[in-house]
């Protein structure tokens, strides 16, 4: 640490600049995967959104909008995990919640290496519907 309180490795660089240098390089090259991978879906780009989850619920990626169907055999998207949707549908009800269901096409893992497996994710359970709410997203055709 030097005289201003700022910590310093063996070479006399700061070591918080260099964290957040790594941190700002693996973020872009996360936008930069995400953003490519958008382009590259089946959607136009501008119609696809990357949310992250907002809520305390845990969603599940399944092969059509509703709960009852099978799982695409992808992890469970969790808080601090994010999903790339491109449109939104009317599907099966989850308790109280509503009946919204977003297409996923890339799940990316608290920021890990992502999948890249088509899917339907329960919309309350990923932002509270905001993306559905706020026109972000299509209506699926």
């Amino acid at each position: 640490m030097d005289a201003s309180g700022e910590l310093h490795d063996s070479k006399g660089e700061q070591v918080m600049g260099k964290v957040l240098k790594r941190a700002a390089a693996s973020t872009a090259v996360l936008v930069a995967a995400a953003t490519a991978a958008i382009g590259a879906g089946s959607a136009p780009a501008s119609g696809s959104v990357v949310i992250a989850l907002g809520t305390t619920y845990s969603a599940g990626v399944y092969s059509s909008p509703n709960a009852g169907s099978a799982k695409v055999g992808v992890p469970d998207l969790h808080p601090g995990d994010s999903v790339a949707v491109n449109c939104w549908t009317v599907g099966g009800n989850v308790g109280t919640f509503g009946d919204v269901w977003y297409h996923a096409f890339q799940e990316i893992y608290g920021g890990a290496p992502y999948q890249q497996v088509g899917g339907w994710v329960f919309a309350p359970y990923v932002d509270g519907a905001a993306a559905f709410h706020n026109n972000a997203i299509p209506r699926c055709p």
